[in-house]
């Protein structure tokens, strides 16, 4: 599949419902489409490891509402980028009493550890990351003391599948934050991780597959 979407699938695929309030937003739906975890590599302009610094929310110019997240730079997968630290804009955060939610957003938190799946470092995007959850992966400690990776929702993932296509029908089903290919184990919690990918399984993975389609 090629990196450009059509612009159809790529409208469908970023709409979302905001709410801009005084203090508590009310839910409301987002749609992102499932992928394939080969098109969440593919149309990743950057793939890198990394350690989020810090999360801050702040009024932009245009009057939107942003959070800032920084993260230190471990290790690059795909792309090229040089500095030690990275900043990615998602829409959305509380400045004040001013709060805009975009919901179904999973933001980095302050000491994760994980897989970013950057779509553009040039480009403004409601959520930086393709797919959104489907592009944000976590390095979680087991008990044992060694780590795995885990989906965005800490599901330990047992295995990747690049290769596994998304059908015809499944182009238009809207993602629940696992792309296509992903295996997972089911919810579970850090001291229960044992069975999934190590970070470096991870790492020849994602390497793998940009390989293949360069």
């Amino acid at each position: 599949m090629s990196r450009f979407e059509s612009p159809l699938r790529k409208f469908f695929r970023t709409i979302v419902l905001l709410c801009v309030v005084w203090a508590v937003a009310p839910l409301h739906a987002s749609t992102v489409l499932q992928m394939s975890f080969a098109e969440v590599v593919e149309n990743a302009e950057l793939v890198f490891e990394g350690r989020v610094l810090s999360v801050e929310s702040r009024m932009v110019p245009d009057g939107m509402i942003h959070t800032f997240v920084v993260f230190a730079v471990i290790d690059i997968l795909k792309g090229d980028y040089a500095l030690d630290e990275i900043e990615l804009s998602f829409l959305g955060g509380q400045v004040g009493t001013r709060r805009l939610q975009v919901t179904d957003m999973e933001l980095p938190e302050v000491g994760e550890t994980g897989f970013y799946f950057v779509e553009s470092l040039m480009s403004a995007q409601v959520n930086p990351l393709v797919g959104w959850a489907q592009g944000h992966y976590l390095i979680e400690l087991t008990a044992g003391g060694g780590s795995v990776v885990t989906t965005a929702d800490h599901e330990p993932i047992l295995a990747l599948d690049p290769a596994s296509p998304v059908t015809a029908a499944m182009s238009n089903e809207f993602s629940k934050g696992v792309a296509k290919g992903v295996v997972v184990q089911g919810a579970g919690i850090a001291n229960r991780l044992s069975r999934g990918l190590s970070a470096e399984e991870f790492k020849d993975h994602v390497r793998s597959t940009v390989a293949s389609q360069q």
